[in-house]
């Protein structure tokens, strides 16, 4: 084969395996706004349109989004629906309510009638990954300026509103995103599992955060520690993988307790005698460490709890969030119908969209 024919299938090759994730500021960061527009909501049908102007020139052949965090466990469902792609005819601040006004000449449809098995959600992850996965039936080779995207949701099997990770306003010192996941054990005197509340108030003028976490159900006056790590993959120092259960607890009074991370850091504590205990980490905060996902739990020692003496809390997730502005796309939706008009909203819980 000659050297430049070779050349050329790399070069194709490469532009076909491009992605980019709008707006690109939350790429790696929670976006701080959930919508269950159009894929989520249990009403159809449904018509939706999102216009970007920051997504590159490439050949998209899909699209996929993801879950917005919470520690409730969103269900797998299906969506049926029929989507069209163009170079917008307006950038996203000029929407129009008229559907078919916002797209252009290369308008193509690129999805016709096909039903999509979508995941449920992984309530360990902040930010989720990109699983919302919506592939193309043909491609759209798209040129640079602004894309819109449409879609006609026709069909849903979800019996309540499932959220997607969406973006709203702008951020000049945003907290670090937040979230809770997964299922604490009992200490002794509780019939509640061991809970956390994570927040993290940021000033990004002087560069400084704070971890927090608020504790609770824990034993009363009981020694309990923070333990803080950054995967939740393997636990490096005990050679395990993760999540690991305590041993002795799965038949004891506690139930089963779980270590759901790689720990790299330990502060005691001491719980109230209500069982609360309030944590502040001071943390750094620049663009170096946005995206970074730390993973905390409260461990307690509970000699009365199992045999192993040892209890552990539901999963904290602080994620760093840099400042943003508002987002450069716009939705227009139309709720129960695909009449020719929608409402708009500028820069207003739009989707964060992964194109691939």
């Amino acid at each position: 084969m000659k050297p430049i024919v070779l050349v050329s299938l790399f070069v194709l090759g490469t532009l076909g395996a491009q992605t980019f994730v709008s707006p690109a500021t939350h790429g790696h960061s929670e976006g701080g706004a959930q919508n269950s527009f159009p894929f989520g909501t249990t009403i159809v049908p449904f018509r939706y349109l999102q216009i970007h102007d920051d997504v590159p020139a490439m050949t998209i052949s899909g699209l996929a989004f993801r879950h917005n965090a919470t520690n409730t466990v969103y269900p797998a469902h299906s969506v049926t629906l029929d989507a069209w792609v163009s170079t917008a005819a307006f950038p996203s601040v000029l929407a129009n309510a008229t559907f078919d006004l916002n797209h252009g000449g290369d308008k193509i449809q690129v999805v016709t009638n096909r039903t999509y098995n979508l995941p449920a959600s992984d309530p360990h992850r902040l930010p989720g990954e990109f699983v919302l996965d919506f592939p193309f039936d043909v491609p759209f080779v798209y040129a640079g300026g602004s894309l819109c995207w449409e879609v006609q949701v026709t069909a849903k099997t979800q019996a309540a509103n499932i959220f997607y990770d969406a973006m709203t306003g702008g951020g000049t010192s945003p907290a670090l995103a937040t979230s809770r996941g997964l299922a604490g054990c009992r200490s002794t005197g509780r019939t509640l599992t061991m809970t956390v509340n994570p927040t993290g108030p940021t000033d990004w003028t002087t560069g400084t955060g704070s971890l927090n976490i608020a504790g609770s159900q824990l034993q009363a006056n009981g020694a309990v520690f923070h333990v803080l790590g950054f995967d939740t993959a393997f636990w490096t120092a005990v050679g395990v993988p993760l999540p690991a259960m305590i041993p002795t607890s799965d038949t004891a009074p506690s139930g089963t307790c779980t270590i759901y991370l790689d720990v790299l850091y330990v502060a005691p504590f001491t719980a109230s005698a209500t069982g609360t205990v309030s944590i502040q980490l001071p943390v750094p905060v620049n663009v170096g460490l946005v995206g970074l996902t730390a993973f905390s739990q409260i461990i307690g020692l509970d000699a009365a709890a199992n045999p192993f003496g040892m209890t552990a809390s539901q999963m904290a997730m602080h994620n760093w969030v840099g400042p943003f502005p508002a987002p450069s796309c716009s939705r227009v939706s139309s709720s129960g119908s695909l009449g020719p008009t929608g409402g708009i909203n500028v820069g207003v819980n739009t989707l964060i969209t992964k194109f691939y």
